[in-house]
């Protein structure tokens, strides 16, 4: 290779010490952690927190101060934090966290309704998870989940105790709780998660149910409970059967009215950071990563929160799955959440994965025009000793893609309401809009959206009123009750056509095992991906439903009989019946909701079925 000559050197050397330049001032991907209130109950904890994180080069931190309804501060309002029974009775952690970690800017991260996890209730019984409180949230069905089993917790995917977000007196309580903090605390932000229902099975109180039959005509704990994607999509499109079509018109509007519980505490948090007197201190929410399945079963309507701003960071996590999960999660998240310029977009990634990983997921959400990238948790980073090298394979530089002219900016979204409205068209096209984010929408849109509430109104006034009556008037049959264990596989909607395939095929490995008569139980420990893992591969009962498909099939089981894989929203499940037992007769109100969702549906659709054919 040929030397460089001087002259050539002249000329080469400042513009190396320019790219040098131009590369170290480059804008690059904010970086950011979660920090477990379990790796802060310790005086030495907190200071090696802090100081690995200012040694990883971390832009800030989210610290958990209110894990279960407690405090890791000094607080009148919130009970002292049982995990921090072993130590010094003057150690403070957040306090701590504000010195050792400075000048890293710290949010105090607050878990909202969710109260308490342990088996047995909190000692304090002035605690706000203690099973007596008013706030406690009930299932559909009335019960209320401080009196769940662990079993009852496993079948029902919920975490443990959490607060109805229906109470305006457990509102008032957290809202004064985050006033408190930020009196107290110099805090650079407030930082919430849980902000939500725990699933879809949650929510219909009977005062929320009475409040929405007075409008509707019909109380919501006989409507369809699951609602996703592909329902709103069947029933926009009007290939739902009549009665369907009917049910999931006034389920769209009581799903609406229950995210308007979650959002009004939001807002009230809100205008307490606004008005704490200090500037500048943000507000920011860790959401579920697939917007319209945080909408349709929890009740969070994150990007209606960053249309209105009500919010100044939302932070998805998109922690699971491989880079083709996280990066189809990524993308559609920027490419459909309408949002104020003010309202930063913060990526969560899964410090469980390696650094090469890592750094490909956090390029995506720098190309995808997010501001940052968080990791859950720093804790499991630093038990792995890969803090430092996590934190620089995320440090990225920015991209700033141009704009595609071809791509429509995001429709502005509204918030739901907490009190309940009469249905109207703009209130049903919000609804759509939040329910199949980033799905196009037909032309004559509108068009459909009356049609649908005109089959409603009609049902209100004349169908619904007969079905009812009918019901109540005589003795009716239970549905049908399968007693089932089962193998579950998950699958992401967002999971690439490989990896269904993928559980597909390992569902199926472990159906030829039940049908080589091995142990349940144990098929279902080493296979089964849900609650059925850990419970020997047994479900709770299931009544029947003759108008699902699959409930038809699997009635048609003989005893121990093992059902083909079936494929569902969100994976493949392989069924064995363990026994079925016959319908009793009762009246109509002394049925259990879900039998009086069952037939209530059933006669309904036998009605407009019979209207339609005259």
């Amino acid at each position: 290779m040929p030397r460089l000559q001087p002259c050539s050197l002249r000329v080469l050397l400042p513009a190396l010490i320019l790219l040098f330049l131009t590369s170290a001032c480059a804008p690059r991907l904010r970086t950011s952690a979660w920090v477990v209130r379990f790796d802060l109950d310790s005086p030495a904890k907190v200071a090696s927190v802090c100081s690995e994180a200012k040694q990883a080069g971390f832009d800030q931190l989210l610290v958990q101060v209110r894990g279960r309804a407690d405090a890791l501060y000094r607080s009148d309002l919130a009970p002292r934090a049982e995990n921090l029974a072993a130590a010094p009775a003057d150690f403070d952690p957040l306090g701590q966290l504000l010195t050792d970690c400075a000048p890293l800017p710290l949010h105090a991260w607050l878990n909202v309704f969710y109260l308490w996890g342990g088996a047995i209730p909190p000692e304090n019984l002035h605690h706000p998870g203690h099973p007596d409180q008013s706030w406690i949230l009930s299932d559909n069905t009335g019960r209320l989940v401080s009196s769940y089993s662990p079993r009852d917790r496993r079948l029902g995917w919920i975490e443990g105790n959490y607060a109805d977000p229906a109470s305006a007196e457990y509102r008032a309580l957290f809202v004064a709780v985050v006033r408190e903090l930020l009196a107290r605390y110099s805090v650079a932000g407030i930082h919430l998660d849980f902000m939500r229902y725990p699933g879809p099975g949650y929510g219909k109180s009977d005062m929320l149910a009475e409040k929405f039959e007075q409008i509707w005509g019909l109380d919501p704990r006989l409507l369809l409970e699951r609602l996703s994607a592909e329902t709103v999509t069947a029933w926009l499109e009007g290939t739902q059967p009549p009665a369907d079509r009917v049910l999931t018109t006034a389920a769209l509007f009581w799903n609406e009215f229950r995210a308007g519980q979650v959002t009004q505490l939001l807002r009230e948090v809100r205008q307490a950071v606004d008005l704490n007197g200090v500037p500048g201190i943000a507000l920011s929410v860790a959401v579920f990563p697939e917007p319209s399945a945080a909408y349709l079963k929890n009740g969070q309507e994150w990007q209606a929160w960053a249309s209105e701003g009500l919010v100044d960071a939302l932070y998805p996590m998109a922690y699971f799955g491989d880079t083709g999960r996280v990066e189809a999660q990524l993308r559609q998240i920027a490419a459909n959440t309408p949002r104020s310029p003010r309202v930063a977009l913060w990526g969560g990634l899964g410090a469980d994965k390696g650094p090469e990983q890592l750094e490909q997921e956090a390029a995506i959400a720098a190309d995808s025009g997010f501001d940052g990238v968080a990791l859950f948790s720093l804790g499991h980073l630093l038990k792995k000793h890969t803090a430092l090298a996590c934190a620089e394979a995320i440090r990225v530089p920015l991209q700033n893609p141009a704009p595609q002219a071809t791509a429509p900016k995001p429709e502005p979204l509204a918030t739901a309401s907490a009190i309940l409205q009469p249905p109207d068209l703009q209130t049903l096209k919000s609804i759509v809009g939040k329910a199949l984010s980033g799905t196009a929408r037909p032309n004559d849109l509108e068009a459909r959206l009356t049609q649908r509430l005109q089959e409603y109104d009609q049902a209100r006034q004349q169908t619904i009123p007969k079905t009812l009556s009918q019901l109540k008037r005589g003795p009716v049959t239970l549905p049908e009750r399968l007693e089932l264990g089962g193998i579950f596989r998950y699958a992401n909607p967002m999971d690439s056509a490989a990896r269904w395939q993928e559980q597909e095929t390992l569902c199926e490995k472990a159906r030829q095992r039940l049908l080589a008569e091995e142990d349940l139980a144990a098929v279902a420990k080493e296979m089964s991906q849900d609650a059925t893992r850990t419970m020997g591969g047994l479900l709770g009962p299931r009544l029947l439903d003759t108008l699902n498909p699959q409930d038809r099939e699997l009635a048609r089981l003989a005893p121990q009989g093992i059902s083909r894989v079936m494929q569902v929203a969100n994976g493949y499940w392989c069924y064995r019946l363990e026994g079925k037992s016959p319908g009793r007769q009762t009246a109509f109100s002394e049925a259990p909701w879900e039998a009086k969702r069952i037939l209530f549906r059933k006669v309904l659709s036998e009605m407009m079925e019979a209207r339609k054919e005259l």
